[in-house]
């Protein structure tokens, strides 16, 4: 009996009910394994985590393409977008699994990597996953602008420089407000954001939430649009 390992992941964009929870996954293809008198040997499972982001860089997917490498096994996901949203991504990890016979299986596409064909589908495919992403980002986005522009709660946490009031509407924070205004003043005369965080540390004005300043929080803030 031929091994298999099964690869699952879940992003924040996934909804509960869209058939690709973990277990929906899992069972798609125990079921699989189970036709084709398959051993399912391991099942590597990334939650949470965004199809944007390389394999290799997640958790369970450098793991699942230690063992792919180690085993020569097949690599069974439920979608092909499981593996990877990205092209570039695609491209070379498909091109790496033809190089050491490593033989992926996509169930809903039913995709066979093993010839050329196969193999420049799925590259399609994934030039369609990474276009959806980006489709689904900038919606998010454009609706996050909108909420913004109303003055509506988009997060946990209010934005430095604001407070939530009533309703969740925000609220200028007038303290922090000043401590922007001297941000901007101080990077018009040429000072880094590096440089305005260790200037606000020094002088013992703290951030909304940790103890220190980032200067990527400086960034971020002098970067923001206002609500």
């Amino acid at each position: 009996m031929a091994d298999a390992l099964a690869y699952t992941r879940v992003s924040s964009d996934d909804q509960a009910d869209s058939g690709l929870g973990l277990e929906a996954q899992r069972q798609r293809i125990a079921d699989y394994c189970r036709t084709k008198g398959l051993h399912l040997a391991e099942v590597f499972e990334d939650p949470g985590v965004s199809g944007g982001k390389p394999l290799a860089s997640r958790p369970a997917g450098s793991q699942l393409l230690a063992a792919a490498h180690k085993t020569k096994s097949l690599v069974i996901v439920a979608k092909l977008d499981r593996l990877f949203r990205s092209v570039a991504d695609a491209a070379s990890v498909i091109a790496d699994f033809d190089k050491k016979g490593i033989w992926p299986v996509a169930l809903s596409e039913g995709f066979d990597l093993r010839n050329p064909y196969g193999r420049a589908m799925a590259q399609m495919a994934s030039v369609f996953a990474e276009l959806e992403r980006a489709l689904i980002q900038e919606r998010t986005r454009s609706a996050m602008d909108v909420k913004r522009s109303r003055g509506e709660r988009i997060s946990g946490h209010a934005p430095y420089g604001w407070d939530f009031g009533s309703g969740g509407l925000l609220l200028k924070n007038r303290r922090e407000q000043r401590i922007i205004a001297r941000m901007r003043q101080l990077r018009t005369e040429g000072m880094s954001f590096r440089g305005i965080a260790t200037r606000l540390d020094r002088e013992g004005i703290p951030p909304k939430r940790g103890r220190r300043w980032a200067h990527t929080t400086v960034k971020s803030i002098l970067l923001r649009q206002a609500p």
